[in-house]
């Protein structure tokens, strides 16, 4: 490729990044040459002001008037009508372009004369793609060899000869396509190459080099994943022995050639999310979608009608352009909704493609296929073993996947790269990259599963490779904070809910472990209710295969999602989780086990409370982890609190919150601020810890921001200073609307003590009744809720406050957050029912 332009009396040396004019130099900047530099270098091709930014300013986020700035630079130097401002579109270099001299000493090429094909004609249609065309182009200014490498039915080939096109003037003899696949098939590339330029298809490479070393062209390469080794040879001679041959190459298959750089297209985006019809058609898969529907069928047009369903159907397609053609094919006979639905059996349903076209695009399954061909027996296993990953792997788990096939680390870790290679897998750069497979290779490899009848292994095994995943995730939780505990874990949910949906019908014993390996998940998610009805599945039978100490586990984690909403429930499996403990030989399990009762069974009287404590207190502790140690801090506390000694539960806690701040426990410290408010209201004391409860306010998770200003309120209230409690609840309120959202019944109980305080009595009874009605966490403020009954009925009889609380048990949560800080009392509601109620007592 040249590094010299001529053009009008100037000469543009790129080696030497020097403009002359009669042979002496133009003072230009720096990111004046380079603009220049890619503004000639496309001979006058358009070029996008995006591209200039990204190639004079790469990696720089800078004003969008800068190209115009340094163009107006420029302008001065060539003349006004050097450089053409195209609005809205970019910038075009208007001086006709001189040939490029022979360099010195060489002699004038000779060779035999060639007549190269013609260039096949632009895509008719070429829709969202126009930004990737750009780049594209720039990349391929920039590099003498760019492989575009996608998934199969990407549209390599079609971004390609646009890009073909555009450039064609920035070369002195054009573009040469070849394509190295036809029906018949494929064509070595030497001979492919020699028949394109009109030569003999028996030239010898030598020969061939010959020839194109006269000549500035560019060269691509289509198909080249046929034979890739081949391909990759023959680009590798080019580069060495041409100067002004430049190559792009299309394949599935990178070709790792020195000198090769990747462009790799995305598939067509898709709305992230619900939007009008206008909007949809802003989108490259939307777009092409309806615009193969309209030419089958001229009525077809996108509205509120159908958009929801068309943006579905984009996104489970994963924006494929040749499976979004073949489904609009689809559309006329089917109609949209009865399309999607048998997207399950996408191979047999999008199978009518273009008759004129390659027989690898007549169907989605011939297209996959072709991919699959090129593969070793190695990597295709390991294709079929990845199909059940879902939101994607890393290699690791690969690992564990294929375990039961003798393969090593090493060899598991080759045929995934290569699977890379092919545009297979694609991976998600970071700092424990992972890996994903697209939906409709997932539905592919699931078809190969089917036909080699490994369904059931390939499953299983899946649910193993998470099984061994969640040993590691429990040891790691008693190590590491939560934030990087989450970062690690939850990228696996969707991989652990396919896992738990495969054993509770096949391995119900793998089912549970999963369980009880990943409940501290579930929770930090915010998804109790959902872990709660999968440990409901396993509630009447537990696997009799499974360890002791699992079934142990089971039952505590099931006791504690009970104890919230079945209290009778909860306190029978604590019973049977700790008689299950004791037999386990597991010190570390029973002292879970009674802390875990002791903190959240209410059906536990004060005497059996202490006694357990008491039995906790006489294990002899072990090498427990701070987590552990934790529970039985929450346990004393808690003991305490219902004995009456309240400044010694309040050390313990403050012992709690301490540990859970060095480790990074921050749903812990949450919990500890609850317990802490719970004993303040029980006591009435004012906050003795307000300096770490302040702290975590101030620069705690944000998780925890709000439980910390309830805790500050509560010391407010006790210290009867109400109007400064309220602008910490209003706070509160703020935040807690704003998103950072939990059940409003938890803290409920303080804004009823603050409508006390305002003499606000009747919404005072009713947050009681709205509280009540819901028993959320009654176990642990149960006496928190006697003092408050106390004080209300200093102010009401008891008639008119059973009749508020019925009306509150009748609120909504926006009415109860309404009435929270209301300045005046909320109009009773349903009166003559809650009068009924009190005269029927």
């Amino acid at each position: 490729m040249t590094s010299r332009y001529r053009f009008e009396g100037f000469e543009l040396d790129l080696a030497e990044r020097v403009l002359l004019v009669q042979g002496e130099p133009v003072r230009l900047g720096s990111r004046q040459f380079d603009l220049l530099a890619v503004l000639v270098a496309h001979r006058g091709a358009l070029v996008s002001k995006d591209a200039l930014m990204n190639a004079v300013w790469p990696g720089q986020v800078v004003e969008e008037n800068n190209a115009a700035v340094h163009v107006s630079a420029l302008r001065r130097v060539l003349g006004r009508g050097a450089i053409e401002t195209h609005a809205g579109k970019g910038y075009r270099f208007a001086l006709r372009m001189d040939e490029p001299d022979t360099p010195p000493g060489a002699e004038p090429a000779t060779g035999p004369s060639i007549t190269p094909v013609a260039l096949p004609a632009a895509p008719p249609v070429f829709i969202g793609r126009q930004h990737d065309l750009q780049a594209l182009a720039l990349r391929s200014a920039q590099h003498r060899l760019v492989t575009v490498v996608g998934a199969p039915g990407l549209g390599k080939s079609t971004l390609a000869l646009a890009c073909a096109h555009l450039r064609r003037p920035a070369f002195r003899d054009g573009v040469l396509w070849v394509d190295l696949l036809r029906d018949e098939g494929p064509l070595p590339v030497v001979s492919a190459v020699a028949m394109a330029l009109g030569l003999e298809p028996g030239t010898e490479l030598t020969a061939l080099l010959a020839v194109l070393r006269s000549t500035d062209l560019l060269l691509v390469l289509d198909n080249a994943e046929v034979d890739a080794a081949q391909a990759a040879t023959f680009c590798h001679a080019v580069l060495e022995g041409t100067e002004q041959v430049s190559l792009m190459v299309t394949s599935r298959k990178v070709l790792r050639v020195t000198g090769e750089r990747l462009f790799r297209p995305p598939p067509l985006s898709v709305p992230a999310g619900p939007c009008d019809a206008q909007e949809a058609l802003e989108h490259g898969a939307v777009a092409l979608f309806v615009d193969h529907a309209r030419a089958q069928d001229q009525g077809f047009s996108l509205g509120p009608h159908n958009v929801a369903p068309v943006i579905a159907l984009c996104r489970r397609l994963d924006g494929l352009p040749l499976a979004l053609q073949l489904a609009a094919g689809r559309l006329a006979m089917f109609g949209i909704d009865p399309l999607s639905e048998r997207l399950n059996d996408r191979f047999r349903l999008l199978t009518r493609g273009t008759q004129a076209g390659p027989q690898r695009h007549r169907s989605l399954r011939a297209s996959m296929d072709a991919s699959h061909e090129l593969l070793t027996d190695t990597e295709r296993l390991v294709l079929r073993r990845l199909e059940p990953f879902e939101g994607g792997f890393t290699l690791d788990m690969v690992v564990t996947a294929v375990d039961d096939c003798g393969l090593d680390a090493w060899a598991v870790a080759d045929a995934l790269e290569n699977l890379v290679d092919h545009s297979l897998v694609t991976v998600e750069a970071g700092e424990r990259p992972r890996h994903r497979l697209s939906e409709n290779l997932r539905a592919y490899g699931q078809l190969l599963q089917e036909e080699a009848g490994e369904t059931d292994i390939v499953r299983r095994q899946h649910a193993h490779t998470m099984v061994q995943l969640f040993e590691r995730a429990e040891r790691a939780w008693h190590l590491m904070p939560d934030d990087r505990w989450l970062a690690e874990f939850a990228p696996e949910l969707c991989n652990l809910r396919a896992a738990m949906d495969w054993c509770l019908i096949h391995d119900p014993a793998a089912g549970v472990t999963l369980l009880a390996r990943s409940r501290e998940l579930f929770e930090l998610l915010g998804l109790a209710d959902e872990v709660r009805w999968r440990h409901a599945a396993f509630e009447s039978e537990l696997p009799a295969t499974l360890p002791t100490a699992l079934r142990a586990r089971y039952c505590i984690d099931h006791a504690h999602l009970l104890s919230t909403v079945a209290p009778v429930q909860a306190a029978s499996w604590f019973r049977r989780a700790v008689a299950l403990s004791r037999t386990a030989n597991d010190p570390a399990l029973l002292y879970l086990a009674l802390c875990r009762q002791v903190v959240e069974d209410g059906e536990l009287s004060l005497s059996a409370l202490g006694e357990l404590v008491a039995e906790i207190n006489t294990l002899p502790e072990g090498d427990w982890s701070v987590r552990t140690r934790l529970w039985g801090l929450a346990a004393q506390a808690h003991l305490w609190a219902l004995e009456g000694r309240g400044e010694e539960a309040v050390d313990a806690l403050g012992n709690s919150m301490a540990l859970a701040t060095e480790i990074g426990a921050a749903a812990w410290l949450k919990d500890d601020l609850h317990r802490l408010t719970t004993v303040q209201l029980m006591h009435g004391q004012a906050l003795r810890m307000r300096g770490i409860v302040r702290h975590l306010m101030a620069c705690g998770p944000e998780s925890i921001r709000g439980r910390a200003l309830i805790c500050l309120a509560v010391s407010m209230l006790a210290e009867g200073r109400a109007a400064k409690a309220r602008v910490l609840l209003t706070e509160f309120i703020e935040r807690w609307q704003s998103g950072s959202r939990e059940r409003f019944e938890r803290v409920a109980p303080v804004f009823a003590w603050l409508a006390i305080e305002e003499g606000r009595h009747d919404n005072g009874a009713r947050l009681m009744g709205y509280v009540c009605r819901a028993r959320f966490d009654q176990v642990e403020s149960a006496s928190a809720w006697r003092v408050l009954v106390g004080k209300m009925r200093h102010q009401l009889d008891g008639f008119r406050l059973a009749r508020l609380q019925h009306e509150g048990a009748a609120w909504s949560e926006d009415e109860a957050i309404t009435a929270a800080l209301a300045l005046a009392p909320a109009p009773i509601r349903n009166a003559a029912a809650a009068d009924g109620l009190v005269e029927a007592t």
